[in-house]
């Protein structure tokens, strides 16, 4: 008797451990598979994107500051030199050593600029620490639909306007800046493909749209407005950062290079000296 009441108490003490340990044993093992895809989901989230108007002015504003730092130099040095006021920008030689030292802008640019894998790196950066997978699977597959395409399209025009409202705002943006009227030009075609002019309201039947961008940004079960702040606020920050950290990085290669336009200063002084 006592044995059989001993086996009924070690199946029931069985059975509860049991029970006890299969909940956390699900949860483990979901969120072992939540960390093993959301590598995969945060890329299709990232990838759904076209960078196109963030990298475009991006290149944009950072050639506006490179060329007028490429000018600046230039003057000086040609002023420290005793040029005097003729060295000037009409000059065909002063023109020729802007164009030395922003051939160093370019380089650096074609390397680390515009291939826009710096801007996928920040992106998947910032979209797999603000969410899980589970939330970024969620994202990917609204982009997916008819009206999260458009929602989609809507936040990148916003984050291309951001950019170069940045610049414009701190006061460096110079649309009159003849060398770079060519990408100006150029962004301005892109741009126009891409106007936001269609679907830009959420009627109520409209239920995935409007509840990606109306519910509360602290729900764990709605990561779009989580999702667009992360992007217009601390992601456009490390955009912005990275952008300045590339024009310091090309003004001080220039400024390090002034043997190379040591000829230019020759080529000017021979002229100045012959008439």
């Amino acid at each position: 008797m006592i044995s059989k009441i001993l086996n009924q108490i070690v199946l029931a003490l069985s059975l509860l451990i049991w029970f006890l340990l299969l909940p956390g044993s699900v949860v483990a093992q979901e969120e072992e598979s939540s960390e093993k895809w959301a590598p995969l989901a945060v890329k299709e989230v990232v990838e759904s994107h076209d960078q196109t108007l963030i990298l475009k002015g991006g290149d944009l504003m950072v050639r506006q500051q490179i060329v007028k730092a490429a000018k600046l130099f230039v003057l000086r040095w040609g002023r420290e030199r005793g040029l005097g006021d003729a060295w000037w920008e009409d000059k065909q030689e002063y023109q020729q050593a802007v164009d030395e030292l922003l051939r160093i802008g370019d380089q650096i640019m074609l390397e680390k600029f515009e291939s826009g894998a710096w801007l996928t790196n920040i992106w998947t950066e910032y979209t797999a620490k603000n969410f899980t997978g589970e939330q970024a699977s969620a994202i990917a597959e609204h982009f997916k639909t008819e009206y999260g395409m458009v929602q989609r399209r809507l936040m990148e025009w916003y984050l291309g306007e951001t950019t170069l409202f940045y610049y414009t705002f701190t006061d460096r943006w110079d649309y009159r800046l003849e060398e770079t009227r060519k990408q100006l030009e150029a962004l301005q075609k892109e741009a126009r493909t891409r106007v936001p002019n269609d679907k830009l309201s959420w009627k109520a039947g409209e239920k995935e749209a409007y509840t990606f961008i109306a519910c509360s940004p602290d729900s764990e079960y709605c990561p779009g407005v989580k999702y667009w702040k992360m992007l217009a606020i601390p992601m456009m920050g490390a955009v912005f950062r990275y952008m300045e950290d590339i024009t310091r990085e090309i003004k001080a290669a220039m400024e390090a290079r002034r043997d190379l336009v040591e000829p230019y200063f020759l080529a000017f002084e021979r002229s100045q000296a012959s008439q």
